[in-house]
């Protein structure tokens, strides 16, 4: 089957109902954002904070402050947690770059009018400055549907390219980031890449080298890759998108390796990446400057591509299982050699790869696997032709069935989304996973015992940072020390974790003790009350199971705990390194509780 012989779309013909559909999409998704983020939120935090903060700190460092780190107020930086307000060398300093800052300035800039001529405390942290972040996201949410249905109306009839959209956008976590969390980079990388398919698909159709066509491509391909460098992957739909033999590639490397494009884009990146390097060298004192000091592609030789697709800890088809038709559309093509299929079931492996090899491969706190997102514009086509050759299927049976699960996976992710929440747990924690549907309202279970895994991947609810020098399983393990005496490891009111009243734990867990056998260090099992009052106390000497130096042993016991004990209290472990020794390595913490 050949993609590439549909019938030439006359987009004019269209442009009245495309025009309505979203003009009404608009309003509904900015009444959504508001009313997710400002009349029932799901947290309290700021919006502007953390990695949002890092993004957005470019636009008031500008345009209020001056780059003065001695006219913000005192306090911000910790409240945004995100930023460095550096007064000492008198720098604003975050890691992420400008180009989400570049995409967010205009709505910036009527924002800040407004908030000065209004009396708003326009200082752009204020309540309506947070209240107004939720515009362009979703702005750009819409403009980036928009022109991937205009990409895949290339390829597929009206309907076909109206059902992708709407499926891609109400059964991913692109809702949840164009929606909830838009000052992320996510919805608009997800814009660039549509805009990027759009005017690529327009460029390959035409051969045109125009001037417009040509500096439109190389801008949103230098924005790509200024929010992402991993986006440089975009150069390979360049050459390889609807090439069907050899001889196409090279003519397609020919179309586009010509001096004057090559000129063109290397000014137009040159451009777009100016302000950056200025920033670089006002920080650092390098025009070039690695900001994400620490983070690193440490997996390349060991990537987590099983843990990227189905870990509890954001696993790509676990929390987005409509992700799964993707690639259901990729092997279809495939089989049928259709046009693009190897293409794209390659990209969805190298970029699965990727970042599967990134130091932190589930991306901390998000909601699914969040840099998928962005490349849901590419996985939009396999799905489209999913959608089309289902809709011809004669089995009516399986059609019902897929149907049926099409919408199932909707419904999933709408409810997971007003449920969603950090993901604080491990790589493989399914009784969590399992909790948290059930209070998704998705399923019911009966719980006659509960597991919690801690791996020490994941630093979400834990009081000191894991060390990765030395692990029992994955890139991570916890550690006391010297100067870190105790650390606690757990830390849980009763209630929240079980129903029915504990009886027993049981508890495995993995040591390394460094070049000591004899470290006195414990593992402390504690219970109080609400006014920290101890009511259980019971500790294990870790030298009562060690075998072997510089190893790591494992440890299994049980702890009994007493019937009068309140559900109310909490319940804690801690190991405490009481004889100051060298460091002592933990990992692969497993309580079952019963």
């Amino acid at each position: 089957m050949n993609l590439l012989n549909k019938i030439p779309v006359n987009f004019k013909s269209e442009r009245r109902t495309e025009i309505i559909f979203f003009l009404l999409l608009f309003p509904l998704c900015l009444f959504l954002s508001y009313e997710i983020n400002f009349i029932h939120p799901v947290g309290g935090l700021p919006k502007i904070q953390s990695d949002k903060a890092n993004y957005y700190i470019y636009l008031p460092a500008t345009f209020i402050y001056h780059w003065d780190p001695n006219k913000i107020s005192l306090g911000l930086e910790k409240k945004c947690n995100g930023f460095i307000v550096d007064r000492k060398d008198k720098k604003i300093k975050t890691k992420m770059t400008y180009g989400v800052a570049l995409l967010w300035m205009p709505f910036f800039l009527v924002t800040h009018y407004i908030a000065i001529h209004w009396n708003l405390q326009p200082d752009g942290f204020s309540d309506f400055y947070e209240r107004m972040t939720v515009i362009p996201g979703v702005f750009y949410l819409i403009l980036g549907l928009f022109f991937l249905r205009r990409f895949l109306r290339n390829y597929f009839p009206r309907w076909v390219s109206y059902v992708t959209i709407i499926l891609v956008f109400a059964g991913t976590n692109l809702y949840y980031y164009g929606i909830d969390d838009g000052l992320m980079s996510h919805v608009n990388s997800f814009f660039l890449f549509s805009l990027f398919l759009y005017l690529l698909k327009k460029f390959i159709d035409t051969k045109n080298a125009a001037w417009g066509l040509i500096i439109g491509l190389s801008i949103v391909f230098s924005l790509a890759v200024l929010i992402r460098p991993t986006n440089i992957l975009l150069l390979t739909w360049v050459i390889f998108l609807d090439v069907r033999t050899r001889k196409d590639i090279g003519e397609r490397l020919r179309l586009i390796f010509r001096p004057r494009l090559i000129i063109i884009f290397i000014i137009t990146a040159f451009i777009v990446f100016l302000p950056q390097f200025i920033y670089w060298k006002y920080l650092s004192g390098h025009f070039i400057w690695y900001s994400y000091a620490g983070e690193t592609f440490s997996n390349w030789n060991h990537p987590r591509l099983l843990q990227v697709w189905f870990s509890t800890l954001n696993g790509l088809f676990l929390y987005t299982p409509l992700a799964l038709f993707f690639v259901v559309g990729m092997i279809m093509m495939i089989k049928e050699k259709a046009t693009n299929g190897i293409f794209l079931g390659i990209s969805f492996l190298l970029v699965s790869y990727i970042f599967s090899s990134w130091y932190s491969w589930f991306f901390g706190g998000s909601f699914g696997y969040r840099p998928m997102v962005e490349y849901y514009a590419l996985f939009s086509l396999p799905f489209a032709f999913f959608i089309e050759n289902l809709w011809g299927f004669k089995n009516l049976y399986v059609k019902s069935v897929l149907i049926c699960l099409i919408f199932f996976f909707v419904n999933y992710n709408i409810r997971a989304t007003y449920h969603q929440r950090w993901n604080v747990y491990s790589t493989w924690s399914w009784d969590d996973y399992l909790i948290y549907m059930q209070s998704s309202e998705m399923y019911s279970f009966p719980w006659n015992s509960y597991t919690y895994k801690q791996d020490f991947e994941n630093i979400g609810e834990l009081e000191e940072l894991p060390l990765s020098t030395c692990a029992h399983s994955l890139n991570q393990a916890g550690y006391v020390d010297k100067s870190l005496v105790q650390n606690r490891i757990f830390s849980k009111c009763i209630n929240d974790i079980f129903v029915r009243p504990i009886k027993h734990i049981d508890m495995e867990f993995w040591i390394n003790p460094g070049k000591n056998l004899k470290t006195d260090a414990r593992l402390i099992c504690k219970i109080e009350d609400p006014s920290k009052n101890t009511k259980y106390d019971k500790e294990i000497n870790f030298d009562d199971y060690l075998s072997k130096p510089k190893n790591w042993n494992k440890i299994s016991t049980t702890f009994e705990i007493p019937e009068w004990i309140d559900r109310a209290d909490i319940l804690s472990f801690t190991v405490r390194n009481s004889a100051k020794k060298d460091t002592i390595y933990f990992d692969d913490l497993k309580l079952k509780f019963e």
